[in-house]
């Protein structure tokens, strides 16, 4: 069911995994874990991953993953944002940990070492392998609806429409749902298996990875990090029959000579591509490199609707960009800047969702909830989309709200405008995301006005570029640049018009050919 491809003797079977997820259930109450308290995985992929996620949730707890590429003022956001009590960690990033715990009032004790690499253990601190000598326990079990509309499986981190990253609550209901709706009532004639490229702790992975592959008899090929000549060998090697990637991956095979050199990717009978807008004639390359007959098609989803909300079935084949139609159970309704419902064909509006994988509100964040969600229940998305009369496909085509998606991740303006904006030379700051500059991705830009008297050699480029890497995880930097500018365009009321931002940054990028320096 789990394979490390770095080390194929390295595997867990679906007899081995109900052994050790109860291993680890039985560990986890030793430690101290109670129903409700969340445990926070911070780490890269592994076959081990699964097992503790799987463990934490049988054990009545709730899980959420962060990022490795987190620095500690991160990290103090994720656990406080998140109601973290007990943190499993990589070796590697025990220090930052230990720092991000302190300052959240996790104790030491309650921090494991996740040293799966045979890593050494450093002195005081404890392996993830005591948990499992207690034994075994059975999971907590329950078939009551409203019991599973109501319990909270998961805390995996949004930026929402607004704002800075936020927990979102995704329940055993939503994790249900979101399988059967996408895999039970859509079957393959094929056995799936697909490598796992995406970070475990991304919304994009943990449905299907953690939860729906031995429900299913998935197999998952796990890599450490995305590795792009080991992914097209390992999918050859195992014959990997699907594929679910985001666009940045896709277009790297599209421009990676080793892609075209043999058919490594002959074996895929369909492929999703989702978590950003791909180009539909970079779509067409990609799927021209599949298998005979397989389909690379666009799905559409957000963590909040626990992954994908809009999908083709596997045996549709789209070259119109679409992202598919609704899933089974979802619904869908449109409305204007003013929240007035404008659903009909061919009508652009916001996108708002409701359904059983839709998330029942963030954790804690009750003017987020308010932000987000209407009096009827839908949950407004902030993307722009309109559905087509006669083919009922959805098509995701602006955003109203202000996120910058690189490389697949969520990256939140106002994260990085509060941390530009403590910098004692910054007095303004607005940051907005370049698009259509390197395919599949956007780039972040600053727009900063410096103190009244500050010399310009005083604040750099790089200066602020620097104060920002130093705070915040490195696929936040600002690859699209810093502007120097005498005042940030406000309105009346001092909300930032991004959207002059983003028309003359657009201008820059037609009119000089501006390119990202790197």
């Amino acid at each position: 069911i789990y394979v490390d491809v770095h080390n194929p003797s390295r595997s867990i079977s679906y007899n081995q995994a109900r052994t050790i997820v109860r291993q680890l259930i039985s560990g986890l109450r030793a430690w101290g874990v109670q129903k409700g308290d969340c445990v926070a995985i911070h780490s890269f992929n592994d076959i081990y991953y699964t097992m503790l996620v799987l463990a934490i949730v049988g054990a009545g707890g709730i899980f959420t993953g962060s990022n490795p590429a987190y620095t500690t003022f991160e990290l103090n956001h994720h656990f406080r944002s998140s109601d973290t009590s007990f943190i499993i960690t990589e070796p590697e990033h025990l220090d930052a940990i230990t720092t991000a715990a302190t300052a959240a009032s996790i104790p030491a004790h309650r921090i494991r070492v996740f040293d799966v690499l045979g890593q050494s253990v450093p002195d005081g601190a404890v392996s993830w392998t005591e948990l499992l000598n207690h034994g075994e326990q059975d999971w907590v079990r329950f078939e009551d609806e409203e019991i599973s509309r109501t319990t909270t499986a998961a805390r995996l981190f949004s930026s929402g429409t607004t704002g800075l990253p936020k927990a979102a609550e995704i329940t055993h209901m939503n994790f249900v749902a979101q399988h059967e709706l996408v895999f039970e009532l859509n079957p393959r004639p094929w056995r799936v298996s697909r490598v796992i490229a995406i970070p475990l702790f991304h919304a994009a992975a943990a449905p299907s990875s953690h939860f729906g592959s031995l429900k299913a008899g998935h197999i998952n090929y796990v890599m450490r990090r995305f590795d792009l000549p080991l992914f097209l060998q390992t999918v050859e090697k195992y014959q990997v029959t699907e594929m679910a990637i985001v666009p940045p991956i896709a277009i790297a095979i599209i421009m990676h000579p080793m892609s075209y050199e043999q058919g490594y990717l002959r074996s895929i009978r369909a492929s999703n591509l989702g978590a950003a807008p791909m180009d539909k004639d970079a779509q067409k390359r990609f799927q021209r490199l599949l298998g005979p007959g397989a389909n690379c098609t666009q799905v559409w989803g957000m963590t909040e609707t626990c992954c994908i909300a809009t999908m083709f079935r596997w045996d549709e084949e789209d070259e119109t960009g679409s992202v598919g139609r609704l899933v089974p159970n979802m619904e869908a309704k449109l409305v204007d800047d003013n929240g007035t419902d404008v659903s009909d064909y061919g009508v652009r509006g916001e996108l708002c969702v409701r359904g059983p994988a839709v998330t029942p509100g963030y954790f804690n964040n009750p003017v987020a909830n308010a932000e987000s969600f209407d009096e009827q229940g839908w949950f407004h998305t902030g993307d722009i989309a309109y559905c087509d009369s006669a083919t009922q496909k959805w098509y995701i085509v602006d955003r109203k709200k202000e996120l910058i998606k690189v490389r697949g991740f969520q990256v939140a303006p106002p994260e990085l405008e509060a941390v530009l904006l403590a910098h004692p030379l910054i007095v303004d700051a607005a940051v907005i995301g370049l698009r259509d500059v390197i395919p599949g991705t956007e780039l972040p830009r600053a727009y900063v006005v410096r103190r009244p008297g500050t010399d310009e050699s005083e604040l750099t480029e790089d200066m602020v570029k620097s104060w920002l890497l130093e705070r915040l995880a490195g696929y936040k930097a600002l690859t699209g640049g810093v502007k120097f500018v005498p005042s940030i365009p406000k309105t009346a009321s001092g909300k930032i018009l991004k959207r002059v931002l983003r028309e003359e940054s657009r201008r820059e990028v037609k009119e000089s050919g501006w390119r990202p320096r790197l």
